[in-house]
């Protein structure tokens, strides 16, 4: 029998029983139950790279409504409130209109044959605001014995009706001037105004054009020649006593509120600049209503 001595001995220590401790487990399950619920909960059509969140959803879907709210509303598109100028603003309206049945004049007509005299005289007048005016395309009417374009006939008949509600009698006193009726006055009125066409020539008249410009158009001038220009005279006052008559007050009241209702506007308002001659109270153009109201 062999006897082991003993520091040959393979001395086996005993294995522990190794066991998972309680806090890690409920770590683990915890985590495991974390990542299921989020890949289970995740919005499905969130895509981070087209900036789609759900505040832009919920902002798109309130801009969408208020779009159709808008679109749902009534349009206002009835123009039946007058439309307020200042005296310039009447008088860039004018110039800038197109009225119908017109033909545009592109030369200016002659004055007197002496074309020094002729281009001396249109640079005074185009100085004080004087344009070159169109003349009509088609007949004229004959309104109160005055020839003028037919669309003015039942704007007059009205306003003159509404004057007479008032207790106020209008007439016409001139209408359409031809061009050579034109030429005509201008060169009478130069005359008697005591100059002839060779001082204006040399330059000696300058004065007198200019005073004869004040109350009278040189030829092609003049917004008779249209045909939708008239001259009004107040019963029971004088024709240049207009301004003070009460059918101007009525006329220009509100803004020419009753003109305007009748497609009339002033052709030379008070205040306007350079315009040609001075003021005329009396004196109308019909423009139509069309452009007047908004």
């Amino acid at each position: 029998m062999r006897i082991l001595e003993p520091n040959r001995l393979n001395l086996q220590k005993p294995v522990k029983n190794r066991r998972f401790k309680p806090g890690l487990v409920a770590f683990v399950m915890f985590a495991m139950i974390s990542v299921l619920a989020w890949s289970l909960l995740k919005p499905k059509n969130l895509n981070t790279d087209s900036g789609f969140n759900t505040k832009n959803a919920e902002k798109k879907e309130l801009d969408l409504d208020i779009a159709d709210i808008s679109n749902s509303l009534p349009v206002d598109t009835v123009k039946d409130t007058l439309r307020i100028f200042s005296d310039n603003e009447f008088k860039i309206f004018y110039d800038n209109l197109l009225q119908p049945n017109m033909m545009k004049v592109e030369n200016p007509p002659v004055i007197s044959g002496n074309d020094i005299a002729d281009a001396r005289i249109r640079k005074i007048a185009e100085d004080r605001g004087y344009r070159l005016r169109s003349s009509p395309a088609g007949d004229l009417i004959s309104i109160e014995g005055n020839m003028l374009q037919p669309q003015i006939s039942p704007s007059w008949k009205s306003l003159k009706s509404a004057a007479s509600k008032k207790g106020l009698t209008i007439t016409i006193v001139s209408g359409y001037r031809s061009v050579d009726e034109q030429r005509n006055l201008f060169l009478q009125r130069l005359s008697a105004a005591g100059t002839s066409i060779e001082s204006v020539a040399a330059g000696k008249s300058d004065k007198q054009v200019d005073k004869v410009l004040i109350t009278t158009s040189l030829p092609g001038y003049s917004k008779h020649h249209t045909g939708y220009t008239i001259d009004i005279l107040c019963s029971g006052y004088a024709f240049e006593n207009f301004k003070n008559s009460p059918c101007s007050d009525w006329i220009i009241a509100d803004n020419y509120a009753i003109a305007k209702e009748n497609g009339f506007i002033p052709s030379y308002p008070p205040s306007a600049d350079a315009q040609g001659p001075d003021p005329e109270a009396w004196e109308y153009v019909w423009v139509g209503t069309d452009l007047l109201y908004e």
